[in-house]
């Protein structure tokens, strides 16, 4: 039986309660005394047949991916997003989702969001393979007046009656998983179902959202306190809770207080585990009158004796998306006793999220850093206006914009907005540097000089300063001084990736050996606390210390060492294009041509602009082969221009060459090619 983890009499009862008896807790507590001994098993039941099916019966609708995602077996956690159009024609409305994860231990957790544009489609498109990084929901949203998720043992999310929620045509699903790889490869594709309701919803339903990310937990702290509150500002009726920790959340409280000053229990959690969450549901709303205050007092222990700690010995765990971080979390579902009062609860969310943020324009100001994250520029910029509308000082707003657009590819537009920022902020460092940069990058190279050296002399434990000043001093090649600030780094930065990899590579010219120990430092190395947007330029960093390392070794003909690099390269990063092409070029050598097959499928499938020309690809294969595989690739691609043109480079390459006999059989299959072409 999955234990219970609820207290009793902290609150309302709770749907499909899990309680054992004084008497039944003795009576197994004796048993086990005993010695657990057997009865008589001749009277023993046959053992249930465990299913995966579906616990609510057939769904209406039954969605999975249309591709099974691989989650390697070894690395971080994995939070991808599953983008899926909904096959429907008409309005639906649903009423109940269940998941079947069709694999053990993998999901983690599972959080079911809908998008009605077409951005998360986009987004999943820019990137290879099914769904894409990260874990925030960009422009997808939970259904309204839900939050609907899934975790091992829980029962299916029903919504309460009255309560459906409504589906469009043209509507996307987005299904995040977040999987902990388990020692093995595994295919990752869940099944989804959706139980239809013929009505529409009729009473309007909102969750409140309470939370605390700012956790910094020492090591040996056996209870630190996260207190939260939200005044409510209508009558409502609370339908259920659902609270979140990881894994040092020892003691989980959540109450009201009335106006009247008296105490009401929502729930309580003394001995919280985090692989048994759920959210509970009341057998009856609980009402609460206008004016009451909902309380969130989470505990949590980093100590020793804390047999749930995911370090032994402890040490420090802050705010983060990671399991092993933290994070306090508190979702209410709740009903307006007056349904007109629904933008009263809006407006009451809203403030705490204002107070939450420390006003009204760091609000406007952390939703434009989360839309960045995401993506979404356009959002992200009319965000951070938002901010500057309510506080035109806001140096930090301006240099956000500024980024943004020189991602975009407005460096001019960008300098200005951060020489705006610095007006405001002269000592913004994240500005200073900016314009450093664009001044290397316009080669007014002692002019950035003079920033960086003023701004690393103040800030030696900034990672940028660091890295910038010595990329400066590697422009004016000066490898000793870059080598200098690189060694000065090293007590500050020894969990950041980027530090070891631009270590790595500036150590390639004086020591080999110990830029390999660099780059392999890169490989491993995870930031101490990586927050919501840090997944997917991790994953880039890791992957190019792979290919740095991949070059190293091909120097010295290691091709096993080699090959290995470059899959943990592409494992990491699956668009990186020096290292398909190399990685092409290397399984042709080792006689795999389905792999290498494949990477060049992957090659020619890009867009134009985002991809090498026909000629640089030829010019880094082994020819023949790879000319035979390259026409393939493009062939199967669609391409038969490209087949036919690739092949006349090659044979004039090898002819060029003086292997007028390996073009034998590249002349016929070009012949083919055109035939097919002309037919």
């Amino acid at each position: 039986m999955p234990p219970w983890k609820p207290d009793p009499g902290f609150g309302p009862p709770l749907q499909g309660a899990r309680y054992l008896s004084e008497s039944e807790i003795e009576l197994i507590n004796e048993w086990a005394r005993l010695g657990s001994p057997s009865g008589d098993l001749e009277k023993a039941p046959t053992p249930p047949l465990l299913v995966n099916e579906w616990k609510l019966g057939e769904p209406d609708l039954v969605i999975d991916l249309s591709e099974a995602y691989m989650l390697p077996a070894e690395g971080l956690d994995v939070y991808r997003n599953f983008v899926i159009p909904l096959p429907i024609e008409d309005t639906i409305y649903v009423r109940a989702f269940e998941l079947l994860p069709e694999t053990r231990l993998a999901i983690h957790h599972a959080l079911l969001m809908f998008d009605p544009t077409n951005r998360s489609r986009l987004q999943d498109e820019s990137e290879s393979g099914p769904g894409y990084d990260g874990m925030g929901i960009g422009s997808s949203k939970p259904p309204s007046g839900h939050i609907v998720g899934w975790t091992p043992g829980q029962v299916p999310y029903q919504a309460y009656p009255g309560t459906a929620w409504e589906l469009n045509p043209g509507t996307d699903l987005v299904l995040q998983l977040h999987m902990l790889p388990s020692g093995k490869a595994e295919q990752i594709n869940p099944k989804i179902g959706l139980y239809l309701s013929k009505e529409p919803p009729s009473k309007p339903s909102f969750v409140f959202q309470m939370r605390s990310y700012e956790l910094d937990i020492p090591a040996g702290e056996s209870d630190y306190l996260v207190e939260q509150s939200l005044k409510v500002t209508a009558p409502i009726r609370i339908i259920s809770v659902y609270p979140h920790a990881h894994y040092i959340g020892k003691d989980m409280q959540l109450f009201a207080t009335l106006p009247d000053g008296s105490k009401q229990w929502l729930l309580r959690i003394s001995d919280w585990d985090f692989n048994w969450q759920g959210d509970y549901r009341y057998e009856e709303p609980l009402f609460l009158p206008e004016g009451s205050v909902i309380h969130m007092a989470y505990h949590f222990d980093n100590s020793a004796e804390n047999i749930r700690n995911p370090f032994d010995p402890p040490k420090k765990i802050q705010g983060g998306w990671r399991s092993e971080d933290e994070m306090a979390e508190a979702m209410i579902q709740v009903l307006p006793v007056d349904p007109a009062d629904l933008s009263k609860l809006q407006d009451a969310q809203k403030e705490y999220d204002f107070k939450l943020a420390g006003g009204e324009a760091r609000f406007h100001y952390f939703s434009g850093i989360y839309l960045e994250q995401q993506n979404e520029f356009e959002r992200a910029i009319t965000s951070f206006k938002s901010a500057l509308t309510l506080d035109p000082t806001f140096a930090s707003a301006y240099f956000q914009i500024g980024a943004i657009l020189e991602k975009l590819g407005n460096p001019a537009q960008a300098e200005d907005l951060y020489e705006e920022a610095l007006a405001y902020q002269p000592d913004l460092i994240s500005a200073r540097l900016a314009v450093a940069k664009l001044m290397m990058q316009k080669n007014q190279i002692r002019q950035a000089g003079f920033i960086l050296e003023d701004v690393y002399a103040n800030n030696p434990e900034h990672l940028l300063a660091c890295i910038y000043l010595a990329r400066y001093y590697m422009a004016r090649g000066e490898i000793d001084s870059a080598l200098k600030t690189f060694q000065e780094g090293d007590k500050y930065f020894k969990d950041a990736p980027q530090f070891h990899l631009e270590y790595g590579q500036t150590l390639l010219s004086k020591d080999r050996q110990k830029a390999e120990q660099r780059l392999i430092q890169a490989t491993d190395a995870i930031p101490d606390k990586p927050d919501l947007g840090s997944i997917k330029p991790l994953k880039k960093i890791h992957s190019e210390a792979f290919y740095q390392l991949a070059l190293l070794y091909e120097e010295d003909a290691k091709w096993p060492d080699v090959e290995n690099a470059l899959d943990q390269c592409l494992q990491n990063d699956p668009d990186h294009l020096d290292a398909l092409l190399k990685s092409a070029a290397t399984a042709i050598r080792s006689n795999d041509t389905t792999k290498a097959f494949n990477r060049l499928l992957t090659l020619v499938d890009k867009p134009e602009k985002e991809t090498f020309s026909r000629e640089d690809i030829v010019a880094n294969l082994p020819l023949p082969v790879g000319a035979k595989l390259l026409a393939e690739a493009y062939q199967k691609s669609g391409q038969k221009q490209n087949a036919v043109d690739s092949l006349t480079f090659s044979i004039k390459k090898l002819q060029d060459e003086g292997k007028s006999e390996s073009t034998i059989s590249l002349e016929a299959l070009r012949d083919n090619y055109l035939e097919d072409i002309g037919n």
